[in-house]
């Protein structure tokens, strides 16, 4: 039954930033595989201390390893670095501490086979369990976005995304941490990308999480005034 899924899918890669997620992380990729080839699933460890490397071993997927905790952003950058040498057609984001729901991944499969966007992105249901601070963080964030880039951005902080092959390399951007993935909407809206959405559940599987509210959001005003004034 696994291999059916991804019998007629087109060619999809995918990349799970990892720090510290080795309670979540097999699951993740044991159900991550009924959809993506192994050797299309690249697992980034950032420096995590707790085994999450031994796990993803078991799992027989590429695993790529920073030596110390550098930021999602440059977990990302590292895949990315990796991948876009096989020159995939799609490449999906997703965080490997169970808050993206890889059952969710046949969905995005299918917007890649109806091949009419260039960026889908998940949009979570902002009062279906999500905190009132993440919820007032993620409103405001996309409400700016979407003056910024004249792109209706309906959840700018969800890192459950689809990109085409031909907008994968952002490893120009500059930022390391969670404000690399408003760097790469700002550079997507820049080339016209087209966005599309994709709902997805709101998930907080109990893994700790490194983003910082305050320090995060005044990284994410940093890069947008630096594209507003560039």
């Amino acid at each position: 039954m696994a291999t059916d899924k991804k019998l007629n899918s087109p060619d999809v890669w995918i990349i799970i930033p990892s720090y510290n997620v080795g309670d979540y992380l097999g699951n993740v990729l044991q159900k991550t595989k009924q959809y993506i080839p192994e050797h299309n699933i690249v697992v980034v460890d950032d420096g995590s201390e707790d085994g999450t490397v031994d796990i993803a071993r078991q799992h027989n997927v590429v695993i790529l390893s920073n030596p110390n905790n550098m930021g999602k952003g440059f977990a990302l950058k590292t895949g990315i670095g990796y991948i876009i040498e096989r020159k995939p057609q799609w490449v999906i984001t997703m965080d490997g501490d169970g808050q993206h729901d890889p059952e969710i991944l046949q969905a995005f499969i299918s917007r890649a086979t109806e091949d009419i966007e260039d960026i889908i992105i998940g949009e979570r249901r902002r009062h279906g369990g999500m905190p009132w601070d993440r919820r007032f963080s993620n409103y405001s964030t996309s409400k700016l976005l979407s003056i910024v880039t004249g792109v209706s951005i309906k959840d700018a902080q969800c890192g459950y995304r689809l990109i085409r092959g031909s907008f994968i390399d952002v490893r120009n951007l500059k930022s390391n941490n969670y404000d690399f993935e408003t760097e790469c909407l700002l550079q997507w809206a820049n080339k016209k990308a087209r966005f599309g959405w994709l709902p997805v559940p709101t998930i907080y599987s109990g893994a700790p999480s490194s983003m910082n509210r305050v320090r995060d959001t005044f990284r994410f005003l940093r890069v947008v005034f630096k594209d507003i004034f560039s």
